[in-house]
């Protein structure tokens, strides 16, 4: 029998059929704008698969966007693909990097799974850097980076960046209440309990880890050619996978809603604050940061379940 969806299931059916329309009533701007938070909703919603349902905290996601944006670059300028066969098909090669790292590396526990994922960022940008010089096939142009064919429009990046969003959402309310799902917090809340009750907590984990791996990984084969240019320090950088984590947080860690809260308020604070206090405003975002974490641990969508039970007619 299906089930009734809940309140903040209707509002978000609802807010995705007006995100459909949207781009026919606003201009490029509002469009380019909402096009980001698209993107870093779905960054950190696949972020927040790993670390909120699973309990692994994963500190290298950047390896699987840089993969991502670097296979598409190599689908689209070596085999004449067009984007979005060139954006799926560096997903599935990003699925295969994942799965190899994954292997070995999700047996960690811990700090030592977080470490190791971080050691693993930082070596595939190094890798990146120096592959032009030590490889025959030339792929990640060194330093210089690797340049796209120009996109004709935005609004394909608007609907491809919406897609992976309500596909990350998507995927994070299935979890809630799937079998899948249900092991996966059994070993987020206890893997070594959740081992000896039978749970393959490998297995649970590394689907998973894959899964989220490819949602990154189109994101950064977008985002290169919505960019029309990428180098290993960028698509590699530190500073995306620290921003999926803040928004995650700020949003709400494990919750399916969380990660797009997080990554509009975020998206859209930066941008206002950096308009009007461009030397100081990161000192203002941090400051918000830190006060949202002391006096909302649950984040903004623990904020949104209390403001909805305070609400008359409410439970």
């Amino acid at each position: 029998m299906l089930r009734r969806p809940t309140v903040a299931e209707s509002l978000a059916l609802a807010a995705l059929a007006v995100l459909v329309v949207l781009p026919l009533g606003i201009g490029p701007y509002p469009v380019r704008l909402t096009t980001v938070i698209f993107m870093w909703a779905t960054l950190a919603g696949a972020w927040n698969l790993m670390a909120g349902y699973a309990g692994s905290t994963d500190l290298g996601p950047v390896v699987h966007y840089g993969v991502g944006a670097f296979a598409t670059a190599a689908f689209m300028l070596k085999a004449q693909l067009p984007f979005l066969v060139s954006v799926v098909l560096g997903g599935v090669v990003a699925m295969a990097v994942a799965y190899a790292l994954g292997t070995p590396t999700l047996r960690l526990r811990g700090a030592y799974f977080a470490i190791g994922t971080l050691a693993l960022a930082e070596s595939a940008k190094e890798v990146a850097l120096a592959w032009d010089r030590f490889i025959p096939f030339p792929l990640t142009g060194g330093s210089a980076g690797v340049s796209f064919p120009l996109a004709a429009g935005y609004i394909q990046f608007y609907y491809v960046m919406l897609a992976l969003m309500a596909g990350v959402t998507a995927a994070a309310l299935w979890l809630q209440r799937s079998k899948f799902g249900y092991g996966l917090r059994a070993v987020g809340e206890n893997d070594r309990l959740a081992e000896a009750s039978g749970v393959n907590i490998h297995r649970l984990r590394r689907r998973l880890y894959v899964g989220s791996a490819f949602a990154i990984a189109v994101t950064g084969g977008t985002a290169g050619y919505w960019l029309s240019y990428i180098n290993a320090a960028e698509v590699f950088s530190a500073a995306i996978t620290f921003q999926m984590v803040v928004m995650a947080l700020l949003g709400g860690l494990g919750t399916p809603f969380g990660p797009v809260l997080g990554a509009t308020f975020l998206t859209l604070a930066s941008e206002y604050l950096g308009t009007r206090f461009v030397y100081y405003y990161l000192i203002v975002i941090g400051a918000i940061i830190v006060a949202l974490s002391l006096f909302a641990p649950a984040g903004l969508a623990g904020l949104a379940r209390l403001a909805r039970r305070r609400l008359p007619g409410t439970a």
